[in-house]
């Protein structure tokens, strides 16, 4: 295991908790966007333009659910970021070793 390191960095094990992170709080901060402004756009007689996967999310589930897909798929991301993270120290701890 010799070259499991290939780059200058990948040598930090904690890029996937701050990326995967960074990313995640992207995510929810726009589910949170989405949520107020299709609250405010509910009680206003304007005309809104959405993505088609976003007015079905609307229509299955209202703003909650278009709030929770997004809230959803940045808690899986940050988890994801974090196991890798977690992965990578592992590696890195028992290549130290040998």
């Amino acid at each position: 295991m010799e070259n499991m390191y290939t780059g200058k960095s990948s040598r930090n094990p904690n890029m996937p908790i701050i990326i995967g992170g960074l990313l995640g709080i992207a995510l929810i901060s726009f589910g949170i966007y989405l949520y107020i402004d299709l609250a405010a756009w509910e009680q206003s007689n304007e005309e809104m333009q959405l993505n088609s996967f976003l007015w079905f999310l609307y229509d299955m589930g209202g703003k909650l659910a278009v709030a929770g897909f997004f809230g959803i798929c940045g808690t899986a991301i940050t988890w994801s970021g974090a196991k890798n993270t977690v992965h990578l120290r592992k590696l890195k701890k028992g290549s130290k070793r040998s």
